[in-house]
């Protein structure tokens, strides 16, 4: 076990899904204890855009181990490609209940338990799409992911005093469950325009998200960190 991590609890919101699963492997490889949310399975499954199922979860937690180190929000929602004409404020209403509601509430109760601890870790999965080309059809998804990147940036500026950090990471197109719908001819195009000339696997996603709740990275906070092959190079 190692000695830095022994007893540290890491809540992976999402983490039975694509990205989720690397990050909480990883983060137990390193010996981190991972309690991994889902919205129907497992023991800290519940459905966060409902406030009184994300304190369920945070409560749970609490009282089986009395702490919570570090939180990681892997949430997404399916995309839709559309143009903005035929999406409504529904479309962007969904994404905002999973993307950032379920991350205020989450944070919410957190910080206090943070704060008690004297320090904590939080870090927000985003996308490329927000330091980047963003492109057409996805106006509700990127609205949200650039709502989460403004409040990771707030939320870093309130709670440097109290030794929790707040950063966020972008990855650039990952093939996965949630833009199953996209067609697979983009990845060609991604790949043609990526400088490493492959799309972002999950476990590169989950090596700079394991950097960022070490004690390594101890003086960093309000970064969005680009992981895009050199993609995302502007």
């Amino acid at each position: 076990m190692n000695k830095k991590t022994e007893n540290k609890i890491v809540l992976v919101l999402g983490g039975i899904g694509d990205i989720g699963s690397a990050i909480s492997a990883r983060l137990e490889e390193k010996g981190y204890t991972v309690c991994r949310h889902d919205k129907d399975m497992g023991e800290y499954a519940g459905d966060v855009t409902d406030s009184k199922q994300t304190k369920n979860i945070i409560d749970k937690i609490i009282k089986k181990y009395g702490r919570i180190d570090a939180v990681v929000n892997c949430l997404s929602a399916p995309v839709k490609v559309l143009g903005i004409e035929k999406k409504n404020w529904k479309d962007f209403a969904g994404q905002l209940e999973v993307q950032l509601k379920s991350v205020v509430d989450t944070s919410v109760l957190v910080i206090p338990i943070m704060k008690s601890q004297g320090g904590g870790r939080i870090v927000n999965i985003l996308t490329s799409y927000v330091v980047s080309h963003v492109p057409a059809g996805l106006s509700d998804y990127v609205t949200a992911k650039y709502a989460v990147l403004g409040l990771t940036k707030s939320m870093a500026v309130e709670l440097g005093k109290y030794n929790i950090t707040v950063n966020a990471v972008s990855p650039s197109f990952l093939r996965g469950k949630f833009n199953k719908d996209i067609p697979e001819k983009l990845d060609e195009f991604i790949i043609a325009n990526t400088p490493l000339k492959r799309l972002v696997e999950p476990k590169d996603i989950a090596n700079v998200v394991a950097f960022l709740i070490s004690d390594e990275a101890g003086y960093i906070t309000g970064e969005n960190i680009s992981v895009s092959g050199g993609s995302a190079i502007n």
